[in-house]
């Protein structure tokens, strides 16, 4: 059974409301160089986070063989690196700038 186009956007949505709060949290904490006596700056080992997990399952889920949903996520930073593309089989751009237009393009991908 696959999800709902909603529990995917759900899913995608947290994972990046997570990475940018280690991100915004990091970058604080590298402001704070001078103030902290720690070597540790890493607070993404502090958040209990399965975002590895989470991203397997979604691929399985998806037979995502080409690894899009890491590369939407890692590489295109959640859809919003406009500059990085996709085409599709024919070299037409693919619009992948929101969860729900990659849930669309991961189930057409599963119908071929």
């Amino acid at each position: 059974m696959i999800i709902s186009k909603e529990e995917f956007t759900d899913i995608m949505n947290r994972l990046k409301q997570v990475n940018d709060f280690v991100d915004e949290t990091n970058h604080k904490a590298r402001e704070l160089d001078d103030a902290i006596e720690s070597d540790f700056f890493n607070v993404s080992s502090l958040s209990i986070s399965h975002e590895t997990i989470v991203v397997r399952l979604l691929k399985l889920m998806f037979n995502d063989y080409d690894d899009l949903i890491s590369w939407w996520i890692y590489e295109k930073d959640y859809g919003r690196k406009e500059e990085i593309k996709c085409w599709d089989g024919c070299s037409n751009e693919v619009d992948l700038s929101t969860p729900e237009n990659l849930y669309d393009y991961l189930i057409e991908g599963m119908e071929e």
